[in-house]
């Protein structure tokens, strides 16, 4: 806007720019920009960590392709590459504040600051080793350099891209411009990686996005006058337009009042709602399989064209659905669609009772109709079913269907509308009044497409809240069309426990498939032990997950099952390889209480005391073993250093003290985090008040400690180690303590340094420490990954997190 203002636009185009901007909204254009641009940036930062040989012939490649330039030429060029950009960014700060669009400079500034700080981190993270081929090249040829980074580019990306709602679409095309030639004078005299300049463009755009998304944007929807307009250039002519408080999916809806007293209503679809399809679309591409859906159009008025077609089919073959009005253009990038308003209710706001069988009846005609000529309405959900004053049907909204549609879209739009009437009629009703409508042959063969996944997000909401209804509809089905019922056919391509089983494999590989590297090594050193005594080692390793699962029966006041928790243990020796302090296998503990019904605070504060009681276990041994073995064993285990600690904690407090200072931080604290607070306490209050509960919480804790104390004994005995138990005890206990704080899943690495190390110190060989290290850690954390796999996989499968 203030790039408008500055420059010499005509009048008439600033009013109508003016006009259009209404208020701020958050657009779904820019979560769809941010998700493409930010997907491509994370591609091009991977391309450029681990494709640096390929870099690197590409720049010899542009040495090859731009020797023809002179240092003449090359000085123009810089000096043409300085103007663009700094001009670039004069013009878009000082705009702003010389126009007071003092919202428009605070995107700026934000936008930029994020820029600058991501650019330093990819910088830090690639950690490129650049080629200074080019350097000395450009060095040699024209002895100068650019004062312009890829990090001023990249925020004078982010600042074209705030900037681009504000202004009309010759200024926009003008920054397209301008930054295409930016970009082509960088690679004429490059002196970095040129992909580091494309990650640059990417990331620019994506942060421009979210910076649009956070605040708000200009909305640039048509305004009433605009659709007025263009309502009466199509014929129609007005005297009143009103915002419509309906269901109207994908589009703003509108009630206009003609001259003659008709009414008609109007909806309006444009950028945003093209860029939500979008996103609805690749969503349901992405997780579901097998549901009909088709491309996406290629256009918002391919889109529009469509919805038209299949409405004027409809109601060609005789499908009671209002006649179209009107299709035109309004404002910018906006379309209208306009149907004759219908004077009635959608059913959703009948009451129940008011829908007695001669509508249920009609209702199924209408749907019979559509059936006989193969058009799937794909959303039959009761806000799309109408009731005019003469309780006659009407369906509306074709937006999402289809025509020559196969045998399962039909049935899905039977599974659809018998789900979503089950939920205003009741079951007995609903599926009465479909085998009457339709016939027996039809219902059955929707049956299996009675499940949630073809069903309505309104509808799938609903049924959530009346559990069992989805089976008690099914086995009506199955009953009255006397049919067997079918085995669901599977159409969730990816579901959220997938991904994140996905997401688990990915981390575990990554963090540990380096280790896997030297198992040949870690084979050799142990393959000479005394093998008396792998069944104890591997017995204590057993035993920590019995000790694990009575902790946290103890540390519940609920009961739960034992052999689930148990395997619930085993699946956090997997689940636990993803993050430090087993953090993944305290976040699965917390998931399989809540399934198992115990309340969220309750099982969150139950977790967290089954830590304390280790630690306090921990602790306790630790004096035990350390008095038991004498205090010279801890001579070359060195502390953490508490500057660090101390420092550590200042930072936290600080942090708090200006989080409190905001008042929806304290609003909340109180509100929200008290509550939880006070059923913690009162979960941790009615485990200490019970002995038998507190005994299992103590007690496991030292059955793990005590095992993996044991574990480690028995290690070194098999290599002929002669310390004793409470040395190898103490070692192993200051040795843990030191680990817990290695930011590696289960401190790895940490914890064999200063299990090897302590051994050593104590008395042991070295030859005798390395390997028994080795075969403790290989007993106690490689060989569970795959049990433990194996039990995520089957509390996951039968429902347990």
């Amino acid at each position: 806007m203030s790039m408008i203002e500055t420059a010499a636009v005509e009048h008439d185009e600033l009013e109508a720019l003016q006009e259009e901007v209404t208020g701020y909204v958050r657009s779904p254009s820019d979560v769809l920009r941010l998700a493409v641009f930010a997907i491509a940036t994370l591609l091009l930062v991977v391309l450029s960590k681990w494709a640096r040989d390929s870099i690197v012939g590409f720049e010899d490649d542009l040495l090859e392709l731009f020797d023809f330039l002179n240092p003449t030429v090359e000085r123009i060029l810089l000096g043409l590459l300085d103007v663009a950009v700094i001009a670039s960014l004069a013009v878009i700060w000082i705009t702003p504040l010389v126009t007071k669009r003092y919202r428009l400079f605070g995107y700026i500034v934000a936008a930029n600051a994020v820029t600058f700080g991501l650019m330093a981190l990819i910088d830090w993270f690639v950690d490129a080793e650049k080629s200074t081929t080019l350097v000395n090249e450009i060095a040699e040829r024209a002895g100068i350099d650019t004062t312009v980074t890829v990090a001023s580019i990249a925020q004078t990306v982010a600042s074209f891209t705030v900037v681009a709602p504000f202004v009309s679409r010759r200024w926009r095309r003008f920054g397209v411009a301008v930054t295409a030639l930016i970009v082509v004078l960088r690679l004429l005299v490059a002196v970095h990686v040129p992909l580091t300049l494309f990650v640059a463009l990417t990331l620019g755009v994506a942060v421009g996005a979210a910076v649009l998304f956070a605040f708000g944007r200009p909305s640039q929807r048509p305004t009433r006058t605009a659709i007025t307009a263009s309502l009466r250039n199509s014929g129609l002519p007005l005297a009143t337009l009103e915002p419509a408080a309906v269901d109207a999916r994908g589009s703003t809806p509108y009630f206009a009042t003609l001259d003659d007293g008709g009414r008609v209503f109007a909806k309006v679809l444009g950028a945003d709602e093209r860029a939500a399809d979008l996103m609805f679309r690749v969503y349901r591409f992405i997780a579901l399989k097998n549901v009909g859906d088709e491309r996406p159009f290629s256009s918002l008025r391919r889109t529009v064209e469509h919805e038209a077609l299949v409405s004027l089919l409809a109601r060609d073959v005789g499908v009671r659905t209002p006649r179209m009005r009107a299709i035109a253009d309004v404002g910018r990038d906006s379309l209208l669609l306009s149907y004759d308003l219908i004077d009635g209710k959608s059913v959703d706001r009948v009451p129940p009772e008011q829908i007695t069988d001669d509508v249920l009846r009609k209702i199924w005609e209408q749907v019979g109709v559509l059936r006989r000529h193969r058009i799937a309405h794909r959303d039959l959900r009761r806000a799309n079913i109408f009731l005019d004053s003469n309780g006659d049907p009407w369906i509306i909204d074709f937006g999402f269907s289809e025509v020559a549609a196969s045998d399962a879209l039909l049935n899905a739009d039977v599974a659809q509308l018998v789900a979503a009437l089950a939920l205003h009629v009741g079951v007995d009703r609903a599926v009465d009044s479909a085998i009457a409508g339709l016939g027996t042959e039809a219902v059955g063969a929707a049956l299996p497409r009675l499940q949630p996944n073809t069903l309505s997000g309104a509808t799938r909401t609903e049924l959530k809240k009346r559990k069992g209804m989805l089976n008690e509809l099914q086995q009506a089905i199955v009953e009255r069309c006397a049919v067997e019922e079918p085995e669901y056919e599977q159409l969730q391509r990816l579901s959220g426990k997938t991904i994140f089983t996905i997401l688990m494999l990915t981390a575990v590989t990554y963090f540990l498939l380096p280790q896997l590297a030297d198992v040949p090594g870690v084979v050799k050193q142990i393959r000479n032990a005394d093998w008396k005594w792998i069944g104890p080692v591997l017995l204590m390793s057993v035993i920590t997950y019995v000790g694990a699962s009575m902790s946290l029966t103890g540390a519940i006041p609920d009961r739960i099952r034992a052999f689930p928790t148990f395997l619930t243990q085993l699946g956090s020796s997997f689940a636990s390889k993803l993050a430090p302090a087993g953090l993944g296998g305290m976040a699965l503990n917390v998931r399989f209480l809540q399934k198992e019904g115990v309340d969220l605070a309750v099982a969150t504060s139950g977790v967290g005391l089954n830590s304390v009681g280790g630690l306090v276990m921990h602790v306790t041994l630790l004096v035990v073993f350390a008095v038991w073995a004498g205090r010279s064993v801890f001579g070359s285990i060195k502390l953490p250093d508490p500057e660090i600690f101390l420092i550590g904690v200042a930072v936290v407090l600080v942090l708090a003290v200006i989080a409190l200072a905001f008042p929806v931080v304290r609003r909340l604290i109180r509100e929200k985090l008290f509550p939880l607070l006070r059923k913690s306490l009162n979960g941790i209050g009615a485990v200490l008040r019970r002995p038998g509960k507190l005994a299992l919480l103590l007690g496991g804790s030292a059955v793990v400690t005590l095992s993996y104390i044991t574990c480690t004994y028995f290690s070194t005995q098999a290599f002929g180690g002669d310390l004793r138990f409470a040395t190898v005890g103490a070692v192993y206990l200051a040795g843990a303590a030191v680990a817990t704080a290695a930011p590696t899943p289960g401190g790895l690495g940490a914890l064999e340094a200063a299990l090897i190390a302590g051994l050593v110190a104590a008395g042991l060989d070295k030859n005798i420490a390395v390997p028994a290290v080795f075969l403790y850690r290989l007993a106690t954390f490689w060989l569970p990954i795959l049990p433990g796999w194996l039990s995520f996989t089957w509390l996951r499968k039968r429902e347990y997190i």
